[in-house]
C-alpha cells in the first residue's frame, strides 16, 4: 500500500475536516504529496498541522489553498495555479458537502434546496472540470465522496439525498467519457460518520431521521478512510464503507427496496408515537 501513493499528488476537497482531513492524514502516512482544499484558511492551518504529523518522509510536500468550491470561475483559476504550484494530480478527491437543510421538505426553502444542490453538486463538478487536462495527461483517479443517503433515500432528506443522488448519474457518466483515457472514477457512498457536519445537521434533523439513521451505525472518519482506501487501490467503482450498510444496501438490491422501504417506515411510525422521546 505504500509503495502505491508513495510520491503521489493528491488533491483533497473537503480537506479539512471529517472524511477529508482523516483521508489526508492516512494518505499522508503512506507517503503521498497531499493539497487540502477548503473555505476557512484557520482550519486549513489547523489541519495542516495535524497533517504534518503524519507524514513519513520531511520530503512530503503539504499545501492548503483556501477556495469554494461551487464558485466556478474561482475554481478554475486557483487550480491552474494549483497545478503550476503543485503539480498535476495523480488522485482529486471530492470530499467537501454540506447539509445545511437536513428537515422535512415543508419546511425547506428554495434558497436552501439551491444552495446545498450548488455545493454538493457544482463542488464536484467544479474541481474535476477545472482538473480534467492534468488528470487525463497523469492518467488519474477519481473519487467522489457521496453518501448511503444517495442508496436508499432518508426522512429528512430530501435536499441532501437529491444533492448526493445527483452524483451516482454524474459519476457513471464521467466514468463512460473518461476510462477510454485511462482516467478511473470512484464514488463512495459512507453511512453515518463522526464528522462536524453531523453536529450542525442535529440542529434541524427531525428525531424520524435520527432513528432512521441509528439502523445503520456511525463510523469513525479513520474507519471510513481506511476503507475507502481499500476500494482505491483495487479501482473500485463504487465503495461502501461499513459491512452494515453493505449488507442493508444488499438487501435494498435483493429485494428492489421493498424491505428497506418497509422496515424505515415501521421505525418511522414508531419514533413518531413516541413524539421523539
Amino acid at each position: 500500500m505504500r509503495q502505491t501513493f508513495s510520491g503521489k499528488r493528491i488533491y483533497i476537497t473537503g480537506g479539512s475536516s471529517g472524511i477529508g482531513l482523516a483521508l489526508a492524514k492516512r494518505l499522508a502516512s503512506l507517503g503521498a504529496h497531499i493539497l487540502i482544499i477548503a473555505r476557512s484558511l484557520q482550519k486549513l492551518e489547523q489541519a495542516r498541522t495535524v497533517i504534518d504529523r503524519e507524514k513519513r518522509s520531511c520530503d512530503q510536500q503539504l499545501f492548503t489553498l483556501d477556495m469554494d468550491v461551487k464558485d466556478s470561475f474561482q475554481v478554475a483559476n486557483k487550480m491552474a495555479v494549483a497545478v503550476k504550484d503543485f503539480g498535476a494530480p495523480d488522485i482529486l478527491i471530492l470530499s467537501a458537502g454540506i447539509n445545511t437543510a437536513a428537515d422535512l421538505f415543508d419546511n425547506t426553502s428554495p434558497q436552501a434546496f439551491e444552495h446545498e444542490i450548488a455545493v454538493n453538486v457544482g463542488g464536484v463538478r467544479n474541481p474535476i472540470h477545472a482538473l480534467i487536462g492534468p488528470l487525463r495527461r497523469s492518467k488519474g483517479h477519481i473519487v467522489i465522496i457521496s453518501s448511503a443517503a444517495a442508496l436508499f433515500g432518508m426522512f429528512g432528506y430530501t435536499t441532501y439525498a437529491a444533492s448526493k443522488s445527483a452524483l451516482t448519474g454524474f459519476a457513471e457518466s464521467l466514468r463512460y467519457e473518461l476510462t477510454p483515457a485511462g482516467v478511473s472514477a470512484s464514488i463512495v457512498y459512507p453511512p453515518e460518520v463522526d464528522t462536524p457536519m453531523n453536529v450542525k445537521e442535529a440542529k434541524t434533523l427531525p428525531f424520524q431521521a435520527r432513528a432512521v439513521k441509528n439502523m445503520s451505525g456511525c463510523l469513525s472518519p479513520e474507519f471510513a478512510a481506511r476503507q475507502i482506501i481499500t476500494g482505491m487501490l483495487k479501482k473500485k467503482f463504487m465503495i461502501i464503507p461499513g459491512r452494515l450498510t453493505r449488507f442493508l444496501y444488499l438487501l435494498h438490491r435483493l429485494t428492489n427496496g421493498w424491505l428497506t422501504r418497509l422496515v424505515s417506515d415501521a421505525v418511522i411510525k414508531r419514533a413518531t408515537k413516541k413524539g421523539g422521546v
